[in-house]
């Protein structure tokens, strides 16, 4: 079966720069032994153990970044290259989920192996592995209306859109502590729905359903500029 263009140069992209951050992190850690022993301290406080934590440990957050901010970058480039060779926008979205969900997973599997596996049951992997969705397809959908705008308008749309969002939140705490006043019975059964495993589950599933019709939107209506 043959990948589909966009996907397969995405995933490209993403594990060359991947690469480079295990590749920084090895050189960074090596160096740093190089120095401890130049400087006479030997590698006598050096096993394998430590060696490994110094570069997974490191590498594994910035894996975690990369997944967050690749999306934020990336859907405008390949947007172009897909229109250049030919790639209706439905090819290009669906490419471009298949990437998301690819880096997804591949997220997922390191989480899993730095933790060890170690106090995970089903209903709590597929929680995180949700969680991780959310977050790709969220930088995702950002990402997708961002290519809508030219560089003066996402510089503009970046500064203001949080600092909005910031105010809202602010004012919106601001009215339920001055004007709220729910009864314990009400507390009570808004903390069983927030302790209950599946309200999140749920919320999950909506908000991926709303950042994917968003990306959507975006991908149908992105144009190639020439800034």
């Amino acid at each position: 079966m043959q990948l589909p263009l966009i996907y397969k140069k995405s995933m490209q992209r993403y594990f060359y720069a991947l690469g480079i951050i295990l590749i920084t992190v090895l050189g960074f850690n090596i160096l740093g032994e190089l120095l401890g022993l130049l400087s006479g301290n030997g590698l006598s406080g050096l096993t394998l153990s430590s060696f490994y934590h110094g570069v997974a440990d490191p590498f594994l957050s910035c894996s975690f970044v990369l997944m967050g901010v690749y999306y934020l970058v990336e859907p405008y480039s390949e947007f172009k290259i897909g229109i250049q060779n030919g790639q209706s926008r439905w090819q290009i979205w669906v490419s471009q989920i298949y990437g998301v969900l690819s880096i997804s997973i591949f997220a997922w599997l390191i989480y899993l192996f730095g933790t060890g596996f170690q106090h995970l049951n089903v209903a709590t992997a597929f929680g995180i592995l949700l969680l991780i969705i959310d977050i790709v397809v969220f930088s995702y959908a950002i990402g997708s209306g961002f290519a809508l705008l030219s560089r003066l308008w996402k510089i503009i749309v970046g500064i203001a859109l949080p600092t909005i969002l910031l105010i809202l939140i602010v004012q919106i705490i601001r009215l339920m502590v001055n004007f709220w006043h729910p009864s314990a019975a009400t507390l009570n059964t808004l903390a069983g729905i927030f302790n209950w495993h599946g309200s999140w589950i749920l919320f999950g599933l909506l908000w991926l359903a709303i950042m994917l019709g968003c990306s959507y939107l975006f991908t149908m209506h992105q144009q190639l500029r020439r800034d």
